[in-house]
């Protein structure tokens, strides 16, 4: 060590070897070189073994190949962050403005209630574009220039607005998904349930109550400075290295509420809304298929049978059977007919032939009436099921909304696997993907930083690819696009 140290710097420098000296020590941990990393709390009851966290590496501190595979891995994480992500925020920021002026419009035309959704999804991830993802590139320009470090309020205003807005934006693709779902499944209950107004009434309820749950924030979040103990050795304790800086931080300062709302906001933006938008999305597509095959059967029969042919059967039909007219007229008449007594003979042998006939003729007549409403109603929901399921602009709406929900949960997969490999693997707890300044903090290796940089490009992705999918996917948003930038 340099020997300008203090002697109360070597002491501790030496009281932390000698503390981690048996996990150090141990087979799973033998190397070359060795990272302590200690924060110590004021809490005497706190165990200061289990502030010291120890990494380890074959080569030697000072080798300069693994300077440079270090270096290398840093070099992609900056690229990254500097490069690539103002240009998803950028393309993000313009496209969901345009989104959201063409969905709002489609709203006062057609009052659709998806396209509200749509509406404030695009406006939710604008938002976030603008009040999470702008501030964090700038922090990764100059660490201290992020708005969450000017102050304890603007500390805790960031961390709840990014924090709301994701799980606001991965609520609203569920609530469009839960739409759709009912839209194919029930169409004729449809148009009574996804109304305007209840479409209203559902977002006011997720906006309070996502409004209610991430408040916590506000007394969970601090702003305040921690010093740090960073202690490099190799060789057996012959060369040490020793920095103690000062970091400035914006988090949860409990360990176990931090604990408590990593795994809350895991559930809310990745774990829940991955598994309703799977199920969902699954019964969506096997009803449309369900949907197809049936047009596709009574299409075949069309062919099969002519049109004036098929309507010379239903015509010949409708002929042999009694008119609605004639078969009231009828059943008022035999209503009419006074009943006579049997006579002795009749009953011990055969009955009146002419009573036999008629009971016989209003069995049938009431048989043949039964069917035919059966029938017929049969008919008419199974064409109002197709004609919901498969009509133009219907299809086209729920395949658009597909493609939504499908990148969302691509997108957003990523960070579900990484969270339960950090939990598992480096026995930490999960991170807020949108606070996740803390990998550093916790010692994660490089290629877990770099993993946690790639997340975050995902998740900017997520809140801008939106644009690009209506684009593609929608016909009607291309000729909305084409008027409104055309004038035409």
């Amino acid at each position: 060590m340099e020997n300008g140290y203090s002697n109360v710097t070597r002491t501790l420098v030496h009281a932390i070897l000698k503390l981690t000296a048996p996990r150090r020590h141990t087979t799973s941990s033998q190397s070359v070189c060795q990272y302590i990393y200690c924060q110590f709390s004021l809490n005497d009851q706190e165990d200061l073994d289990e502030s010291c966290q120890i990494t380890t590496t074959r080569l030697s501190f000072y080798d300069n190949g693994r300077r440079h595979d270090n270096s290398y891995i840093v070099m992609i994480s900056q690229y990254l962050q500097l490069y690539i992500y103002p240009i998803f925020i950028l393309t993000g920021i313009i496209g969901n403005s345009l989104s959201c002026y063409i969905m709002f419009r489609n709203v006062r035309r057609n009052g659709y209630s998806a396209n509200l959704y749509l509406t404030l999804l695009a406006f939710i991830d604008c938002l976030f574009l603008l009040g999470s993802a702008i501030p964090d590139w700038i922090s990764h320009i100059s660490r201290y220039a992020h708005i969450k470090y000017l102050s304890d309020l603007c500390c805790r205003l960031v961390y709840w607005f990014g924090h709301f807005t994701t799980h606001l934006s991965a609520g609203l693709v569920v609530s469009v998904t839960v739409e759709r779902f009912i839209a194919v499944r029930y169409p004729l209950l449809a148009p009574k349930i996804n109304t305007v107004f209840h479409t209203h009434v559902v977002l006011l309820l997720l906006i309070t109550f996502l409004f209610v749950l991430d408040g916590h924030v506000f007394i969970l979040v601090k702003h305040f400075q921690e010093t740090v103990h960073i202690i490099s050795t190799c060789h057996n304790d012959t060369n040490v290295q020793y920095v103690r800086p000062t970091i400035i931080r914006c988090d949860i300062a409990d360990e176990k509420n931090e604990s408590v709302w990593g795994f809350v906001d895991f559930a809310v933006y990745a774990l829940i809304p991955f598994v309703i938008i799977l199920t969902l999305n699954s019964l969506i597509i096997h009803r449309l298929i369900h949907a197809q095959r049936l047009r596709q059967r009574m299409s075949y029969n069309k062919k099969k049978f002519p049109r004036h042919e098929y309507e010379h059967i239903h015509r010949n039909i409708s002929d042999l059977s009694p008119t609605s007219t004639e078969k009231s007229t009828y059943l008022k008449r035999t209503r009419s007919m006074p009943v006579k007594q049997p006579s002795p003979k009749t009953s011990r042998g055969h009955s009146n032939p002419q009573s036999f006939h008629l009971s016989v003729k209003l069995s049938e007549l009431s048989t043949e009436t039964s069917l035919d409403i059966k029938h017929r109603s049969d008919h008419l929901c199974e064409n109002s099921f197709i004609g919901q399921t498969t009509n133009t602009n219907n299809i086209r709406l729920t395949i658009l909304l597909l493609f939504v929900s499908f990148s969302f949960l691509a997108l957003t997969l990523p960070s579900v696997v990484f969270n339960l490999i950090v939990f598992t693997t480096f026995q930490s707890r999960p991170r807020t993907t949108t606070n996740f300044s803390t990998v550093a903090r916790y010692n994660l290796p490089l290629y877990a930083q770099l993993c946690h940089a790639i997340i975050r490009l995902f998740m900017i992705m997520n809140h801008s690819i939106n644009f690009i999918l209506y684009f593609v996917v929608g016909k009607r948003f291309r000729r909305d696009l084409k008027r409104l930038c055309c004038g035409c």
